[in-house]
């Protein structure tokens, strides 16, 4: 807001007319009404009197008028007093916000170097994964269910085969497959005991995969303090 425009609103606000006003700060009403509309400024004494007359704090209007306002009226004793508290106030919020974003940028430039250093040549690991087919019950061989996997022209050619197709669908019926992972070999087949029996688990597959450094993650969090730190240089430019 202009200071004219800043006193005038004072005068509206009292109710009294410019030529009101002038009177009761013993000045000429077209004076008063250069100052309203920009085209004067007024000396000490003349802003004393406005001060008085309209009951202005000198710190509202400092916070309601730009600052090339002020600069025209810091010859004035109360204004420069103002306009200095003010400056140094900016200094310090600018110097803050330089401060938080030199701080969010060092922490983002290092989160971002950890992460780069840590995503270097990619190390993998073999894995080893075993299936069982179901539980073995006591009594039983450890083959027992390899008849599952049996075709019907083997069957069809044993001399037992009415009674090797009965148990080919008796252990199909008891298929309940669980599988396993290792990082260590433990071996074409390995047995485990369960509550009702044990069960045999045979190696089907093993593969390399890549292990991902737990470094990588700290990219996430390298972008966000490096905006953060643009964000405050911004807002200290932008104060300035």
């Amino acid at each position: 807001m202009k200071f004219g425009d800043y006193i005038r609103q004072k005068r509206e606000a009292n109710g009294w007319t410019q030529p009101g006003a002038a009177a009761k700060m013993d000045i000429e009403q077209s004076y008063l009404s250069k100052l309203e509309t920009g085209k004067s400024y007024p000396s000490e004494d003349i802003f004393n009197r406005l001060l008085k007359t309209y009951d202005i704090d000198a710190s509202d209007l400092s916070q309601s008028i730009f600052s090339a306002e002020l600069d025209k009226l810091r010859e004035i004793k109360e204004v420069r007093s103002v306009v200095l508290e003010r400056q140094t106030n900016e200094i310090r919020f600018t110097r803050g916000w330089m401060v938080a974003g030199l701080t969010l940028l060092m922490l983002g430039g290092a989160c971002l170097g950890f992460a780069i250093a840590g995503n270097g040549p990619a190390k993998s690991q073999q894995e080893f994964r075993y299936r069982s087919l179901g539980v073995i019950l006591p009594g039983e061989p450890l083959d027992v269910f390899d008849i599952v996997r049996e075709s019907s022209l083997e069957i069809n050619s044993h001399p037992d085969a009415e009674k090797l197709r009965k148990l080919q669908q008796e252990m199909t019926e008891r298929i309940r497959e669980t599988f396993e992972r290792s990082n260590r070999y433990k071996g074409a087949e390995y047995v485990k005991p369960t509550l009702h029996g044990q069960r045999r688990f045979q190696l089907f597959d093993d593969r390399a995969y890549k292990i991902d450094s737990p470094l990588k993650w700290l990219l996430a969090p390298a972008l966000m303090f490096l905006a953060g730190s643009f964000g405050c240089f911004f807002i200290s430019y932008r104060w300035k």
